[in-house]
């Protein structure tokens, strides 16, 4: 049996009472090609009328939920307009089908139109009733919204002073400059008061504090970019850019912390028009969702490539996690300093590669929380640190080959990774994809 590493339990995970679905909320999205021609893009009135003009094909879906499963709001989730449908004294009958209309007629091009998140007594989202809407000739599909969770899991930071770089041949690697890359990081939020961490370029909190009471997000952004060569704390991977969006509550949820899901699909939705051009998600949970697949199949198709943790889960059943799982994102699992896999970290048929996950000393935030006590640096465990490893090397592969879409970016992470001494001469296992991200022979 393999001993035990001290330290070698993931930091954050699955949830004491994990669930797989956001209770009360459920996807829909309406055929924008069957709406578009009863609606007046992009000038259309908030007005009975408009409401009115659409054909019971659109409509009744709405109203339906109305009617029989006590729907609360409807809501679009790229249209400017969502706070002035949800200010507007019309009646709900009218209002809902406004918002049908708005997922439409107030979103440019159709890769994002017709998104909107239904909210709904728990009791009455039932197999039959996402079965009825999604039949509806005006609607592509009905889902719940899944949950997601964070993927890290803690130890002294005096145990290692990064030995992740050295794993990945940081070191030995002739990295370009990244100063021209941004990187997004979908997470917890940032603490943007610390002294070894660069400024973000643009930081979305919209509605909660701007401080990261849990860490999370600090820590994945030193990892990826603490700043190299001040005297300061630790080094960051690459000198890219940040661009931070929180994407879960100040406030936890009966003891855990769930993304906000609306506020992550959004987020999906408007990393390309801010030039990104990788994105970490230290992100993770048990339900596939047609919504979220749909907004990483865009993601790559504007040049965006998408990181994501493996999960924490092996010794609780090794579940399958998204959005690790989707064909167009990379996976990442995590190696300890054996070079084994971490035994925290979930295995698969998905799986692209490893980087370093147990006991990652990074950045957390200078001030304490009611949720997280340790300040400035710490050690913790989980893939959630070692998919910030890969991202980071995405920027910087990004820097020396500006032109790569995100397929030749995740071919060559997969193409130059190390193979392990445990991989027992396989080009490729469940446990370790293609290998341990080389830096080195990525960028040579």
């Amino acid at each position: 049996m393999r001993p035990v590493i001290e330290g070698d339990v993931a930091t954050f995970g699955r949830p004491a009472r994990p669930r797989e679905y956001v209770p009360g909320q459920v996807v829909v999205r309406v055929r924008p090609e069957a709406v578009r021609p009863h609606v007046e893009a992009p000038r259309m009135a908030l007005s009975r009328a408009v409401a009115a003009a659409l054909p019971d094909s659109i409509g009744e879906p709405v109203d339906y939920l109305r009617r029989n499963a006590g729907l609360k709001a409807f809501d679009p989730l790229f249209s400017p307009r969502l706070a002035q449908l949800r200010r507007s004294r019309l009646p709900p009958s009218a209002r809902h089908r406004l918002a049908v209309a708005a997922s439409v007629a107030d979103v440019e091009g159709d890769d994002l139109a017709g998104l909107a998140v239904a909210s709904l007594p728990e009791r009455r989202i039932t197999p039959d009733l996402l079965e009825t809407i999604g039949s509806s000739p005006g609607v592509e599909f009905a889902e719940r919204l899944p949950a997601r969770w964070l993927e890290a899991e803690g130890a002294d930071p005096k145990q290692n002073l990064q030995w992740g770089l050295r794993a990945i041949r940081y070191f030995e690697a002739r990295r370009p400059s990244a100063a021209g890359v941004r990187v997004a990081i979908l997470d917890t939020g940032i603490d943007t008061t610390h002294p070894d961490l660069p400024d973000p370029v643009l930081y979305r909190h919209q509605g909660l504090r701007a401080q990261d009471v849990i860490g999370h997000g600090t820590h994945v952004a030193g990892i990826i970019a603490a700043i190299a060569n001040n005297r300061i704390g630790i080094t960051g991977i690459a000198d890219c850019r940040l661009a931070v969006w929180k994407i879960f509550p100040d406030q936890p949820e009966r003891g855990d912390f769930y993304v906000d899901s609306e506020r992550y699909l959004r987020a999906l939705g408007e990393l390309p028009d801010e030039d990104i051009s990788a994105v970490n998600l230290s992100i993770g949970g048990a339900a596939h969702s047609q919504a979220e697949a749909l907004l990483f199949r865009r993601l790559v198709d504007r040049g965006v490539t998408p990181v994501a943790a493996m999960g924490n889960e092996y010794e609780d059943g090794n579940p399958t996690s998204y959005p690790a799982a989707y064909d167009d994102v990379v996976s990442v699992g995590a190696i300890a300093e054996t070079r084994r896999r971490s035994r925290f970290s979930s295995t698969g048929r998905h799986i692209d590669l490893v980087a370093p996950g147990s006991n990652i000393l990074s950045t957390v935030p200078v001030r304490r929380s009611a949720y997280q006590e340790e300040t400035e640096y710490v050690s913790w465990s989980g893939t959630s640190m070692a998919t910030p490893h890969v991202t980071a090397a995405a920027a910087l592969l990004a820097a020396a080959h500006p032109d790569w879409s995100p397929r030749a970016l995740s071919d060559r992470l997969r193409a130059t990774a190390a193979e392990l001494p445990a991989m027992r001469g396989s080009r490729w296992t469940q446990s370790y994809g293609a290998g341990l991200l080389d830096l080195q022979t990525a960028l040579s």
